[in-house]
């Protein structure tokens, strides 16, 4: 009769086991499709903003371009599968992240000396 209820124990945990896993994993999945939606609407947002100050001020702004872009390629490195590219690839992922980030760097150093 021990050895049942022991059996069954066991049973018991290893169920409990494989249901806390399985339950990690759909929240990682619901985690990742947050992720994927924030992106998406994160870029929508920078979008319409660039419209509305084009269509304020006439002048399409290079600070908030370059914004969408960092935030585009961000949504790119999150979503990255590096089984998937090739090296070289990714490199120029790398080389495209280092450039605007420059670019963002020397117009917002250009609006400082402006400004102050």
């Amino acid at each position: 009769m021990e050895d049942n209820i022991d059996k069954a124990v066991s049973i018991i945990h290893s169920i409990k086991k494989w249901m806390s896993f399985i339950v990690l994993i759909l929240m990682m999945i619901i985690v990742i499709i947050a992720i994927v939606e924030l992106g998406i609407i994160l870029i929508g947002f920078e979008l319409v903003e660039t419209v509305e100050m084009y269509f304020k001020e006439n002048v399409i702004h290079a600070e908030v371009v370059l914004l969408v872009a960092v935030i585009a390629v961000s949504r790119k490195v999150i979503l990255l599968d590096l089984e998937k590219y090739d090296p070289i690839a990714t490199i120029g992922l790398a080389l495209i992240i280092i450039a605007l980030g420059g670019c963002y760097y020397l117009i917002k150093k250009s609006y400082r000396g402006k400004n102050g």
